[in-house]
């Protein structure tokens, strides 16, 4: 699963920044909601852009960062000079985006460190505070992505967590998907 879908859309990601704001868009869309829906999400926000029902609030205000900083965080996520923790830390300043998003992002576009989501943190008995950034000194966020990489892998890495994340939601919501490889693919049909 991971080894197809992850790098297709890290080569659809690499493309150009429009392309990997749409992956951006993607992360964004989930933030709090249901996976299976995301698509739906995605759909309206083509159709309807800024003004689109799903991006409403903080996600809209993120949104328009992500398209304003866009040649920025292309040239970071995908230059392999900048560690993984400058990467997560721009990704964190996005309003509205923290560690667990921002490693979702990368996760995405690059294959690295992995998304631990509210069913990955009680899965793994973590709290979402333990990696929480907004309001805290850039020493203090800077430990805390460290932290979030060091967890993640730890945990068995990218690709781990990809893999078994997709398996427990066709797991859990078995009307909701058919298979751990439908979880997957979706990961790369929402952006089309």
């Amino acid at each position: 699963m991971f080894n197809t879908h992850q790098k297709l859309i890290e080569n659809f990601a690499r493309k150009n920044p429009n392309n990997m704001v749409k992956v951006f868009l993607m992360v964004l869309l989930s933030i709090q909601k249901d996976w299976s829906q995301i698509g739906e999400h995605m759909l309206d926000v083509k159709a309807e852009g800024i003004d689109s029902k799903y991006l409403y609030g903080s996600k809209r205000v993120a949104y328009k960062q992500i398209i304003k900083m866009k040649k920025e965080l292309y040239d970071t996520i995908f230059n392999e000079e900048i560690s993984l923790v400058d990467k997560l830390l721009l990704i964190r300043s996005i309003h509205g985006i923290d560690l667990v998003k921002g490693g979702f992002v990368l996760q995405l576009c690059i294959g690295k460190i992995g998304c631990l989501d509210v069913h990955n943190l009680k899965r793994f008995g973590l709290k979402a505070s333990t990696f929480k950034t907004y309001g805290n000194l850039i020493e203090t966020a800077r430990y805390k992505a460290e932290l979030y990489i060091t967890t993640c892998n730890k945990l068995g890495g990218c690709e781990y967590l990809w893999n078994n994340w997709c398996e427990y939601l066709a797991t859990i919501y078995p009307k909701k998907y058919h298979s751990a490889n439908d979880v997957s693919l979706r990961h790369l049909t929402y952006l089309n």
